[in-house]
């Protein structure tokens, strides 16, 4: 995604002067009080030094003690089962201005509920592309096709293998003839370390992933890849039970305007 911060900000409904010439310089806002804005920003050194005593093992005080939100999001709402497997969404009325909207779903595990309740939240708006790499059961393709999905077994890789149902991508976008995605939801047990430069490889507007870690700074480096590649962090959820298997939101500086992001409190990840 070309898009810098300075061109982006200009074409939302606030001066141009007053907007981001670099990830150091941030607009006033009149969403949240300047003074909290302020404090906010004068924290990105210390948690940028925070970050750095990450450990490499599963000890996630200093990561989870860090984390805060990168940019505000006004309408924050968890979409999908109260328990496993519901994930965190900014401002999802947002699709109903747009003229398409297409969401991906990697990792089904005969659960499709966060794209159920995803499409009855939005009138079945967008169009759903589910991919797990084994077969779902006829319950489950008949949920997904009720929710203006389709199934496909495909397992995202770096290297497209038809016979072995392995896919880049870039090769399955193409193979449906979609050009970005709104929603990515992912839930592939570990693999998002293997795919994650085909994450950063086409363009994608909210990512919407749980994390397996092997460690916390494992964890961390992933979120630090899509905060180099242009990605906000809007929310987290730690898992109580396992803290290494957390949920994480983010959203591209792209897509700011056409989810109504107005508001950067501080961009610390990278």
């Amino acid at each position: 995604m070309p898009t810098d911060a300075a061109t982006l900000f200009t074409q939302l409904p606030i001066s141009a002067s007053t907007w981001p010439v670099s990830k150091n310089f941030f607009p006033p806002s009149n969403e949240i009080d300047q003074n909290v804005l302020n404090l906010y920003r004068e924290q990105i050194p210390q948690r940028q030094k925070y970050l750095l005593q990450v450990p490499n093992i599963q000890d996630y005080f200093e990561l989870y003690n860090t984390l805060v939100p990168e940019v505000f999001c006004r309408d924050l709402v968890r979409i999908g089962f109260i328990g496993d497997g519901g994930k965190w969404i900014c401002n999802p009325s947002s699709v109903q201005s747009l003229p398409e909207c297409v969401v991906y779903s990697l990792g089904i595990a005969e659960d499709p509920s966060f794209e159920e309740s995803f499409q009855n939240f939005t009138q079945n708006k967008c169009l759903v592309r589910s991919f797990d790499k084994d077969l779902q059961s006829s319950k489950t393709m008949k949920r997904i096709s009720t929710a203006n999905g389709i199934f496909m077994k495909a397992l995202i890789a770096g290297k497209t293998n038809k016979s072995k149902n392995h896919y880049t991508f870039k090769d399955i976008m193409n193979t449906f003839g979609d050009t970005r995605v709104d929603i990515l939801k992912i839930d592939i047990e570990g693999a998002e370390f293997d795919i994650q430069d085909e994450l950063i490889s086409v363009p994608i507007c909210q990512i919407l992933i749980e994390i397996h870690g092997k460690s916390a700074k494992h964890t961390l480096q992933l979120l630090q890849k899509f905060s180099i590649n242009g990605f906000y962090l809007f929310s987290y959820e730690i898992n109580g039970r396992y803290h290494q298997l957390s949920e994480y939101s983010f959203i591209h500086l792209d897509c700011f305007k056409d989810y109504g992001i107005k508001t950067i409190y501080g961009k610390y990840l990278s």
